[in-house]
């Protein structure tokens, strides 16, 4: 990729950030007037999120979407806001933000703690520039729908995956921002680096949780080490999502706290806000949907009496606006806007006629009385999920949740609890909670990252709990969190001394830079700090070719996060470009390329209400086959088997005279194809072979 290409990119997602936060920061003061400081911060940014979704989803509704009309459409907004935006309606009412400051000494631990998990969480994105995202989620349906997207200009319909969790049908806002990097590059160079930018989100919106009860460096620091365990790390350097949905949750408790602090009643600015960021965390997860309403209800609870029916409709525009339209797209395409629901009581609803088929069910709620499993399992779980000191850590949620429900708290942080109470039930009965077999829940410590999120909320809520105390209990609670933090903070063990020198530098420049930017908030904006901050972009944006560079020479260039024969096969596909690829592999996103040019196709058989399914023989396969007009097959098993070496279809194909075959290695079949497979052949074949 050309310097220059690269500095066009660059350039157009700047300008694209440039244009929504002005936008956002016109939108904020309409709605939020009067707010400033870290929670203004806060809600400009959702509002900027909200902005881009839009834009974004606009032309990608009717298959239009390109990086250039994307900008142009930022533009035009921003243009029209800069000369109408004196004319949109204004929230009026409310009253000035309550801030009660930490202490600077406490303040600096709080950043300290921070810096380091932010230090740590990096070591994992720099990981992945060196391979490319390998992480099973990303390589199964993050990475191919941000790739389908960018390639197709289309947001509305379906990409077909793999025929299992009907995971066709996820809501994909935090896939939008991956293809937009997508598209502006022409590669996935910023893929990788994306949730590192929300893991800073998260920290913001921490902050102010705990920020108008002087608690706000207790819940940066505790949110900050939730995000570096082992069930959040993994988020480094991938396309995941779980942390994107936190970051909405936390935003919306954020705006919600900090609007109803010492007992107010809020506006309608602070619902609407609080209702789009909810409807945002529904649409980027579905296991969010819980949060999202309690988020929802919680807002118009707390709203002023006389403005309650109002509050009702503004806040269902406010999530509709933020998390409506891929369920909207899911009703159109199956009937229904969950189709994993199949009916509610005595009503059907309609849907795909199939199993969700995957991993094999089971939620925690369903061990709650099973006292082995609860030994042998979930508390071992918690210590590889959450650290060795996983207890002081619950004990430290519990006096959070605890405070908050009690009659000391207000109705503010109240309400806050109930939403991580949300989250916590929306984890004990997911049904991947504690998937496995029936009494080894294996699964369990994967399905900790749906508890993670109720974790961080706690969290940030402990600053507001303690806040209000006497300075030897805030500094008492800091010092365990602090002392958690290396039994809690997890580096991978991929990750090599340099790697590990690399995060150690980066966490001392974050101490830095949070240093200068609370002085520059406290004292104002001097020449040298611009300087500073300036220049630090201008080094940073330089240096991204030369980490480009290398991130394309080496992804994927020798992959061994899968079976062999997939290896081979993803290594292969960097050197392919521009080819149609069937293929049965569900972890299928290395095959796109290197400049994601590939056209990535599941072999399936489509059916009513947005079916999709594996074809079970050799006629219909090798008709699918035809029908899809492929350059080149990718069989393979997505696991070793002791009973079959190579995947059925390997043998259904394998005779025709179409195909030719490039790669064959355990468990993996490359076959190139230089005609249309003859459904016909199939009983031939079947009477060679047994010849």
């Amino acid at each position: 990729m050309s310097f220059s290409h690269y500095l066009a990119g660059t350039f157009g997602l700047l300008a694209g950030a440039g244009l929504a936060g002005y936008i956002g920061v016109n939108l904020r003061a309409r709605l939020l007037p009067g707010w400033s400081g870290p929670v203004a911060w806060t809600a400009t940014l959702i509002l900027a999120i909200l902005t881009v979704i839009l834009l974004t989803l606009l032309p990608g509704t009717f298959g239009l979407l390109s990086g250039w009309l994307v900008l142009l459409l930022l533009g035009l907004a921003a243009a029209s806001i800069w000369r109408w935006g004196g004319r949109l309606p204004a929230v009026r009412g409310g009253s000035p933000l309550v801030h009660v400051p930490a202490s600077t000494l406490l303040n600096w631990a709080g950043f300290a703690i921070a810096a380091a998990a932010l230090g740590a969480f990096t070591i994992g994105m720099r990981l992945k520039l060196g391979t490319g995202m390998t992480g099973f989620d990303s390589t199964w349906y993050h990475g191919p729908f941000a790739a389908g997207i960018s390639q197709s200009g289309d947001t509305f319909s379906l990409h077909f995956l793999a025929p299992q969790f009907l995971s066709w049908f996820y809501p994909q806002n935090s896939e939008l921002f991956h293809a937009l990097g997508m598209v502006a590059y022409g590669n996935d160079f910023a893929s990788p680096l994306i949730n590192v930018g929300w893991f800073v989100a998260c920290l913001v919106a921490a902050w102010c949780i705990g920020r108008p009860y002087g608690g706000a460096p207790i819940s940066l620091a505790g949110v900050a080490i939730v995000l570096v365990s082992t069930v959040v790390a993994d988020q480094a350097g991938e396309a995941r999502n779980d942390i994107v949905g936190t970051f909405f949750v936390l935003a919306a408790l954020a705006i919600l706290v900090n609007a109803a602090a010492g007992g107010r009643r809020i506006t309608l600015g602070p619902v609407l806000v609080v209702a789009i960021t909810a409807g945002l965390a529904a649409g980027t997860k579905v296991n969010f949907i819980a949060a999202a309403l309690a988020l929802v209800i919680g807002a118009i609870v707390l709203a002023q009496p006389v403005l309650r029916r109002r509050a009702v409709l503004t806040a269902l525009g406010g999530v509709s606006l933020g998390g409506l339209y891929f369920y909207l797209r899911n009703l159109v395409h199956s009937g229904n806007p969950l189709p994993w629901i199949n009916g509610i009581g005595p009503i059907s609803l309609p849907g795909p006629a199939q199993d969700v088929g995957g991993r094999d069910a089971g939620s925690v709620l369903g061990y709650l009385t099973d006292t082995g499993v609860i030994s042998d399992w979930f508390l071992p779980g918690f210590g590889d999920g959450f650290g060795d000191g996983w207890i002081i850590l619950a004990g430290l949620v519990l006096v959070s949740f605890g405070f908050c429900f009690s009659r000391a708290s207000g109705p503010a942080r109240r309400t806050a609890a109930a939403v991580g109470l949300a989250l916590v039930l929306a984890w004990l009965v997911a049904p991947t909670s504690a998937e496995g077999p029936v009494g080894e829940p294996r699964g369990f410590v994967s399905g900790l990252r749906y508890l993670a999120p109720a974790i961080a909320v706690a969290m940030a809520l402990l600053g507001s709990a303690i806040g209000p105390q006497k300075p030897g209990v805030r500094w008492l609670v800091i010092g365990l969190i602090a002392l958690l933090a290396p039994f809690t903070i997890s580096i991978s063990g991929a990750a090599s001394f340099r790697q590990i020198l690399g995060g150690i530098f980066v966490a001392a420049a974050a101490f830095f830079v949070l240093i200068i930017l609370a002085r520059a908030y406290r004292s104002g904006w001097t020449k040298a700090r611009v300087a500073f901050v300036s220049g630090t972009v201008l080094v940073t944006v330089l240096a991204g070719q030369l980490v480009q560079t290398s991130y394309l020479d080496h992804r994927y260039e020798n992959p061994d996060f899968t079976t062999p024969g997939l290896n081979k096969a993803f290594a292969w596909a960097q050197g392919v470009e521009g080819e149609s690829i069937g293929t049965n592999a569900t972890r299928q996103y290395p095959l796109f390329g290197k400049y994601l040019e590939n056209d990535v196709q599941f072999i399936g058989v489509h059916e009513k209400h947005g079916g999709f399914v594996k074809t079970d023989n050799c006629e219909a396969f090798r008709q699918q086959v035809a029908e899809g007009d492929y350059d080149y097959l990718v069989l393979t098993l997505d696991r070793p088997s002791p009973k079959r070496r190579f995947p059925r279809e390997s043998g259904w194909i394998a005779h025709d005279p179409a195909v030719t075959r490039v790669l064959r290695k355990e468990p993996t079949v490359i076959y190139r194809l230089d005609g249309k497979p003859d459904p016909a052949l199939c009983g031939q074949r079947i009477q060679q072979s047994s010849r």
